[in-house]
């Protein structure tokens, strides 16, 4: 929250000010004063996410100056986001899979499955981000809940 006054300069709660000839410590910069001076209270409005817009300075009443970023640069982003995630999640039971390959051990049906729900979390989040034709579709598919397996094997 920020105080205007007539000339639209902005005043904070706890900062030290003067006004006219009027001087006020951090103690004094506080509701009452500024009210009683004719400042306008400013609530300044949540900050629009920085992952889908470019955010600027808060205008004076309140809101925040931003723009959309490119939505394909941005599904592009977290389709690889995604992979690198379900990566790492791979990566824990790799080795099965590199014993498997050099030694012909077997893989445990555990690891399978849990490596298959990793693919499978992967394709079905992969499909809900490469559908999405606008920003605020592409936010829905990053926003939706994840179902990558959370167990160990």
């Amino acid at each position: 929250m920020f105080y205007l006054d007539e000339q639209l300069n902005r005043y904070y709660v706890g900062r030290a000010f003067s006004y006219g000839q009027l001087n006020f410590t951090k103690a004094g910069a506080n509701h009452d004063n500024f009210v009683s001076l004719g400042f306008t209270p400013v609530e300044v409005q949540p900050r629009p996410d920085d992952r889908f817009y470019i955010v600027g300075n808060v205008n004076n009443d309140g809101t925040y100056n931003y723009e959309p970023r490119d939505w394909a640069q941005l599904k592009t982003n977290f389709i690889e986001q995604l992979k690198t995630r379900a990566l790492s999640i791979l990566e824990r039971t790799n080795w099965y899979v590199i014993a498997h390959a050099e030694l012909g051990e077997e893989i445990p049906s555990e690891v399978q499955a849990f490596r298959m729900a990793v693919r499978s979390a992967w394709s079905s989040h992969k499909a809900l981000l490469e559908g999405a034709y606008s920003l605020e579709d592409l936010k829905a598919a990053v926003e939706a809940p994840s179902t990558f397996p959370v167990e160990e094997v």
